[in-house]
């Protein structure tokens, strides 16, 4: 890369509460500190909307999409309209649904840096990224300043690609889940050290009683049903949490599939037992979502409205003949 001026940054991440999402968000700001930041988190359902709002003044603008993929071909020509007036546009994620349509139309963009791999998770791709750079005077500067924040982008990847060889990573997402991208990604710039602050120590002892609500959710409106060959659905609802309600629901079982409704988004997750391999990202994508073979999500719209017709069903008989007995 040769070296160039740089104008104001956006960011656009995974969220709204996603510990890789706000990780990869905060090591794009931590290399541009002394810069004008901006980060936005976006939900997958989203990110055409949110991307094709960006702006940007004129030449040096960077805008990075980090942790998160698009659909439309509307937003590629945005982007490339942006490239034109000479903003320069990154793109790093690692889900193997963007992965699958790499030579799609709306990916069809001039890119001044792109990184897709399943080999890290996103924060650790972007991390990977920003050390090899070359194109700043100061780039050795920044890429000390960088090396400090790497403990917890070790906790993110050892977290979202579920690895857990890190004792922590698991609370370091629970915080940043309960907090909100957006709060978590201020507490995380301004951080000195791998130790959470007050308020992310706070936002892990509510996560964890909201978790053990979340399961009780599920566990209270779970349904199974066999799709064949020994492949089994398991259906229920939370209330976040999707990840870890998921390895609640499937721990006692094999070949399980696990496809949560989040009663707080509207979103379902899809999570898989160690031993199922059905390729989830699959599933997810002829759904209109996306994501990795082992977890990925999807919105259907008609979901909730669905659930309140079916309650409509269950209590109307009801209502009625207790208002009519009362009447009597």
């Amino acid at each position: 890369m040769g070296k160039h001026a740089v104008g104001k940054i956006q960011i656009v991440s995974h969220g709204p509460s996603c510990f890789d999402g706000v990780v990869s968000a905060v090591t794009v700001a931590r290399f541009y500190q002394g810069f004008n930041v901006t980060p936005v988190f976006a939900a997958n359902q989203d990110a055409d909307r949110i991307i094709e709002e960006l702006r940007v003044a004129g030449p040096g603008d960077e805008i990075w999409i980090t942790d998160l993929s698009w659909n439309d071909t509307a937003t590629a020509e945005h982007l490339r309209r942006l490239t034109e007036v000479g903003a320069r546009v990154y793109w790093i994620d690692h889900h193997r649904s963007a992965m699958r349509r790499l030579g799609s139309p709306e990916f069809d963009v001039p890119f001044a840096g792109k990184l897709l791999s399943e080999d890290f998770s996103a924060s650790r791709l972007v991390y990977n990224f920003m050390m090899e750079r070359s194109d700043l005077p100061d780039i050795e500067y920044r890429r000390t300043a960088l090396r400090g924040f790497f403990a917890i982008v070790d906790r993110a990847d050892d977290h979202d690609r579920w690895l857990h060889r890190l004792p922590d990573s698991s609370d370091w997402a629970l915080a940043v889940q309960t907090l909100g991208s957006l709060e978590s990604y201020r507490e995380l710039l301004q951080m000195a050290e791998p130790a959470m602050s007050r308020a992310l120590g706070q936002a892990l002892e509510l996560g964890r009683r909201s978790m053990r609500q979340s399961m009780d959710l599920a566990d209270s409106t779970s349904y199974e049903r066999p799709l064949g060959d020994g492949l089994k659905l398991v259906t229920a609802c939370c209330f976040g949490y999707s990840s870890e309600v998921a390895a609640h629901i499937y721990q006692s079982r094999s070949n399980t599939i696990v496809a949560l409704l989040d009663m707080r988004s509207g979103g379902v997750s899809l999570r898989r037992s160690a031993d199922c391999n059905a390729d989830l990202s699959r599933i997810a994508s002829a759904l209109g979502g996306g994501g990795h073979a082992a977890a990925s999500g999807f919105v259907i719209e008609k979901i909730r409205p669905a659930l309140a017709a079916q309650l409509s069903e269950v209590l109307g008989e009801s209502i009625l003949r207790a208002l009519s007995s009362g009447a009597q």
